[in-house]
């Protein structure tokens, strides 16, 4: 099959730079995709897409460590992370990264076809981390009979050719060590090698190629006979692809079993002399069998001899296994012999900076974006993938939502930052040192447990819309962002997540600017959750970076955290200027408002700059005709006089209640209405009694409050009453909550019976036990066991007590305030109880 390459052009735009060497570069930014071609000599070699190593006399050799099998759980799995990798980098500068997954065999632990959301969890682990320190890494589909099932191989391939094959850092390796004929481990000499060649390992990697193909135009290195040991008999069918090399394997190890130069290396020669570029995607220290004598002057042999014919490698293997091959000796980072030998001959030659590609018109996420016009030139006029790049200098980003920064305090920790306080908490828009005009940060991080029970943390937060609703990314096929300093958890926060356990990867301090791009797939719950939860593109209403310390009091490496352009490869958006994003709804509301939730990447109307984004924050269509009790704050008139909300705020109060009513009647799971208050120039929550009854927040963007829920499923039926202080003014919220479909939830003034209540009133049928606190504990009395519940002020569950009767004891809860919740099959007794 033949295959045309994208223009250079083209590749360039497909690339992700990445990582953090001096200078910022890595090999992926310096050399661009690896392509197979010829030297003046008609020799094969490999070179890169940059112009400047696309010619002869300027071939790419790069060089690297393979990791061990992934489906050895004690001496594979374990280093298959990017910390890892991101190490080897930091320590010796590695530019390849080999990835050799198990296809066919299983040792215990399965293989990829039998576990393939946990072994796709490794190999993406690990490609990221490759792009994220932009060296190369290979995709290697490790098998021994790999035309025994050629199905499985184009299922794997394709995946990984549609999740990876537009980033210049991958490789693909597509067959590891062909045996031989049937499979079978029978000597071949140079006449069978090119029959077994013709008639098997040609036939299936057309197959796979093809699949590849149709993804991605990247390297892709095909096994040859017995073991890699016969690249030379490629030229007796060599395949019709333009980016294709051969592999050749060699151990270096002891006298007897060693490869040598002379004999298995004259091999890969002659098939380089025939005109096929050949990689070297496997060599060792040891015997074939990765144990046995370890010599140094044959080992510098065969350095030499890959020197001289510009061969790439990756060396067997990085793990702990008791034998010669290993890079680590017992634990990582102590160092085998043979590893102390690649250190010192190999590693410690290579380069330590690289240079940006010169000569193409790379248009890379490692430069700095100066407007949003920089995005795609395949959007429509005035659209732009960027969510922020900051260079308007403001705290809203294009999608309309408000930069923010938050720490631990409300859960008792004394973690802190040294930015400025503002109205919104913290001004995290600074001014940039990437070459930029400005970058998003946390400065002067200071991890302090306080009295939390839990880790200290601090975070950095976008809200993708103004009021905080779903912002559809349905069409993001990636998130890509720079940053420089602490190491941190990227969440993408789904709002059906109600126990705060959102889907996070982490990423490690970086001292020099770096960039990462997260596929959807990388991101999962962290295993405390309880409440499993499938991310949804369509529900994503925040993304965060949270730095999260540890109860020793350890501090972050760097006490700072810088963002910079925040992208969304695929989205297109029409940018929400400053101006435009108003708290106050104008006239124009009920055109611009379709509901928030809808809202569809920005490119429909509602985000135009000429709509006012705070309109979408009143519930859905309503908002313009108003609910309840907020009807005049849904003109056009945005002074405080046109509120007539005389229930929500004195006359003289300056606020408006522009969304939403402050009394509403809830069912159990739906969504109650949300409320927005404008023109907020000071706010304080006074209660926290909607805590125990499900997921609601109470935020505070810029001059604009936004109080939303569902009640859970569990909840009391119960009125419950907030106390909020709004610009000096007593602000009280009434929600009533009853069963689901019992009551329509559109707001009531009727639906309160109680205004002035400020905790959660139990329902009206008689409890069938009673409970009573005693200092720090309860004492129950109940005909059955009951089920204790404890939660923290923000709804989380900390302790979950079940089949209770008499004492019990809450010592062990560190003093603070919290929801604690008694039930039993028909009763529920809700309470909120500080211990000193």
């Amino acid at each position: 099959m033949k295959f045309s390459f994208l223009s250079t052009l083209t590749l360039a735009a497909l690339a992700t730079f990445s990582f953090a060497r001096d200078g910022g570069y890595g090999p992926v930014s310096q050399y661009g995709q690896l392509q197979a071609g010829k030297n003046s000599s008609g020799q094969g070699r490999i070179y890169g897409s940059c112009p400047a190593y696309s010619t002869s006399g300027n071939e790419v050799q790069v060089q690297g460590m393979s990791l061990f099998w992934a489906i050895a759980s004690d001496v594979g799995a374990p280093f298959w992370t990017a910390d890892y990798v991101t190490e080897l980098v930091k320590r010796w500068n590695i530019q390849l990264i080999r990835a050799p997954m198990g296809v066919d065999e299983d040792w215990g632990a399965g293989n990829y076809f039998s576990k393939t959301t946990y072994y796709q969890g490794l190999m993406d682990a690990v490609v990221q981390a490759a792009i994220d320190n932009d060296i190369y890494v290979i995709i290697d589909y490790h098998s021994h009979c790999a035309e025994n099932n050629t199905s499985n191989a184009q299922t794997f391939f394709a995946t990984m050719a549609q999740k990876w094959g537009a980033y210049d850092n991958v490789i693909f390796e597509i067959y590891n060590e062909p045996k031989g004929s049937g499979c079978s481990e029978t000597w071949l000499d140079l006449s069978g090698a090119k029959s077994y060649w013709s008639s098997t390992i040609a036939p299936y990697a057309e197959t796979v190629i093809s699949t590849i193909r149709q993804y991605s135009d990247n390297l892709i290195l095909v096994g040859t006979p017995y073991y890699d040991q016969y690249p030379n008999a490629v030229a007796a069918d060599p395949l019709d692809d333009d980016n294709v090399a051969y592999t050749f394997h060699y151990y270096a190890g002891e006298t007897e079993y060693r490869h040598k130069t002379t004999n298995e290396g004259a091999r890969a020669v002659s098939a380089m002399n025939d005109g096929y570029s050949v990689f070297v995607s496997e060599w060792g220290n040891s015997a074939p069998s990765g144990d046995g004598g370890f010599t140094a002057s044959y080992s510098a042999e065969w350095y030499s001899w890959m020197n001289t014919y510009k061969l790439s490698g990756a060396n067997w293997s990085v793990s702990n296994k008791s034998e010669t091959a290993s890079y680590f000796n017992g634990s990582a980072w102590n160092y085998s012999e043979s590893g102390n030998w690649v250190n010192t001959n190999i590693f410690s030659t290579l380069p330590t900076s690289y240079s940006k590609c010169s000569g193409s018109s790379s248009s890379t996420a490692q430069s700095s974006s100066s407007s949003a016009a920089s995005s795609s030139s395949s959007l429509p006029e005035g659209y732009t993938d960027y969510i922020d790049d900051f260079e308007d200098g403001d705290s809203v980003a294009y999608t309309g939502g408000i930069w923010y920064a938050y720490t631990d305090k409300n859960e008792g920790g004394t973690s802190a930052l040294t930015n400025t306080a503002n109205s919104e908490g913290y001004s995290v828009i600074l001014s940039a040192d990437n070459g930029s005009k400005y970058m998003a940060g946390l400065k002067g991080v200071t991890l302090s447990q306080g009295t939390n029970q839990y880790e200290p943390y601090v975070a950095l937060g976008i809200k993708l819309n103004e009021d905080e609703s779903a912002y559809d990314l349905s069409s993001c096929k990636t998130i890509s962002y720079k940053y420089k300093g602490a190491a941190h958890n990227f969440k993408a926060e789904d709002v059906n997540v109600t126990d705060y356990a959102y889907h996070y990867v982490s990423k490690t301090d970086a001292n020099a600017w770096t960039t990462v791009s997260v596929s959807w797939s990388q991101l999962s719950q962290p295993s405390w959750s309880e409440n499993a939860v499938s991310l949804s593109q369509t529900r994503i209403n925040k993304f965060t970076w949270e730095i999260k310390g540890d109860l020793k009091g350890t501090q972050p490496n760097y006490n700072y955290l810088y963002v910079d352009d925040l992208r969304c490869d695929g989205l297109a958006i029409l940018p929400v200027s400053a101006s435009s994003s108003s708290s106050v709804v104008s006239s124009s509301s009920a055109q611009s408002s379709s509901s928030v939730a809808s809202s569809s990447s920005a490119v429909s109307s509602s985000s135009s700059a000429s709509s006012s984004s705070s309109a979408v924050s009143s519930s859905s269509v309503q908002s313009s005709s108003s609910v309840a009790s907020s009807s005049s704050a849904v003109s056009s008139s945005s002074s405080a006089e046109s509120s007539s909300s005389a229930a929500s705020s004195s006359s003289a109060a300056s606020y408006v209640i522009s969304g939403g009513s402050l009394t509403q009647t809830v069912a159990m799971g739906e969504s109650m209405e949300t409320i927005v208050i404008s023109n907020v120039t000071s706010f304080e929550r006074k209660t926290w009694n909607l805590a125990s009854c499900g997921a609601f927040e109470f935020n505070q963007s810029g001059s604009t409050v936004t109080i939303s829920g569902v009640p859970a499923t569990w909840a009391s039926i119960a009125n419950a009453a907030e106390t909020l202080i709004v610009n000096g003014d007593t602000v009280t919220i009434q929600i009533n909550i009853v069963e689901a479909g019992s009551v329509s939830s559109s707001s009531s003034a009727e639906s309160s019976s109680s205004s002035e209540s400020t905790g959660i009133e139990i329902a009206k049928n008689a409890l069938s036990f009673s409970v009573t606190v005693v200092g720090r504990s309860l004492e129950i009395a109940s005909a059955n066991p009951v089920n204790v519940t404890v939660f923290d002020m923000q709804g989380r569950l900390l302790k979950k007590m079940p089949q209770v009767n008499g004492t019990l004891s809450l010592a062990s809860v560190p003093s603070g305030s919290y929801i604690v919740r008694v039930e039993s099959a028909n009763s529920k007794w809700t309470k909120r109880i500080s211990f000193r």
